[in-house]
């Protein structure tokens, strides 16, 4: 009977640690196709849309540049939910948007020319709009 209670005892936590490697491995390489391809700057019904990959270890580019005088489009996507980067803000900007998997949309108008600073949540990834 004791040899029994072993036995269950190593299968549970077999069981669990198996469990567990399963939901890592697939936390881990949840939608990892590249953006390689994907452009950075776009046009679609008179905005400009400038996509940002939000990534484990910051934003893809770090650096954009927009137009003047045109509204504007940030696209931060968000390929993972398992990023530590939950939001990106921009006081300059009235940005403070928190991020969701996938597309994450904000709008800005009338940008006047200059550079403008964006950051994670937490102030540990920074990036640059610039308005040329």
């Amino acid at each position: 009977m004791k040899n029994m209670t072993k036995f269950r005892v190593i299968g549970i936590i077999g069981g669990i640690l198996v469990t567990s490697l399963f939901i890592f491995v697939l936390f881990y390489f949840q939608n990892t196709e590249s953006a390689a391809n994907e452009p950075v700057m776009t046009e679609s019904d008179g905005y400009q849309i400038a996509t940002i990959q939000v990534k484990d270890d910051g934003f893809y580019p770090a650096n954009i540049e927009v137009n003047a005088g045109v509204p504007t489009k940030l696209n931060f996507k968000k390929p993972s939910g398992f990023t530590c980067i939950k939001s990106v803000a921009a006081r300059e900007l009235g940005l403070d948007l928190y991020l969701d998997k996938g597309d994450n949309f904000t709008t800005l108008q009338d940008l006047k020319p200059g550079t403008y600073k964006f950051h994670c949540g937490m102030y540990m990834y920074y990036g640059t709009i610039t308005v040329k």
